[in-house]
């Protein structure tokens, strides 16, 4: 008897009402005094609970922040999802998606969370890798399928490295929070998008340029039938200059 309560005790599921008072004690706290405030004891203080209890749900600092900043970013993103294009449109889907994204930074709500992430993320490498793979990755591997399923449909080049475009485009965003930029975060994301994207452009079929001589003239000169007044120096042509003669000669005819 004792040990099926035990067994019942040690399957009962968590109560959600517990996760989200947590959750909302630590957002509370993070937007107060930033990710160095943070402690577990003020989480579980400020939600009513004890320390064990939180950490019975989140194993780190870091791994609390992760979900409060994921759920906070959630609840602003418009569309949430990624667009879906058609082929030939991928670039300007993009552009549109990456300008609205970024927008949603100005609000200093979603910063100071995004800033925490980072935060976490630069405080321990395990933490690092454990909330790139829960939150960032995903994203990641979305926008790289997209722009793949742009050079399959010919509108960016084959040879073009997605996964550099797309740490560039991530990356800025990060740059500007970090530099305290976030009232033009939307505009620099949308023209770096179009430069990044433009690029990646396939420019067709190239077709050969036609040589040029001299002041731009085709070259190398035709021959002239009979004697010529041209003579080469080099890989130049250069007029011969006429004798008095000749200009006699011409004058008289």
């Amino acid at each position: 008897m004792v040990a099926a309560a035990r067994a019942g005790c040690l399957t009962r599921p968590r109560s959600t009402d517990t996760d989200q008072a947590i959750l909302d004690a630590a957002r509370e706290v993070l937007l107060r005094e930033g990710y160095a405030g943070l402690s577990m004891e003020k989480v579980a203080a400020k939600a009513g609970v004890g320390k064990p209890t939180a950490y019975r749900r989140w194993r780190s600092k870091a791994a609390l922040v992760g979900d409060v900043a994921r759920r906070g970013h959630l609840s602003v993103v418009p569309d949430g999802e990624l667009p879906a294009p058609g082929p030939g449109s991928v670039a300007q889907a993009m552009t549109t998606w990456f300008r609205s994204h970024a927008d949603v930074y100005t609000d200093p709500r979603v910063s100071a969370l995004a800033l925490a992430l980072t935060a976490a993320a630069a405080e321990n490498p395990l933490d690092a890798e454990s909330l790139c793979l829960h939150h960032t990755r995903h994203q990641h591997a979305a926008i790289a399928d997209l722009l793949r399923a742009g050079v399959e449909h010919g509108e960016f080049r084959s040879d073009a490295d997605i996964d550099a475009v797309v740490d560039a485009l991530v990356g800025s965003t990060l740059y500007l929070l970090l530099t305290g930029r976030t009232t033009v975060a939307a505009e620099r994301a949308e023209g770096l998008a179009r430069v990044l994207l433009n690029g990646l452009r396939d420019p067709g079929p190239r077709t050969a340029r036609p040589r040029h001589g001299h002041r731009g003239r085709p070259g190398p000169f035709p021959e002239a039938d009979g004697p010529t007044n041209r003579v080469r120096a080099g890989s130049r042509t250069r007029r011969r200059p006429r004798t008095p003669e000749a200009v006699r000669a011409e004058s008289l005819g």
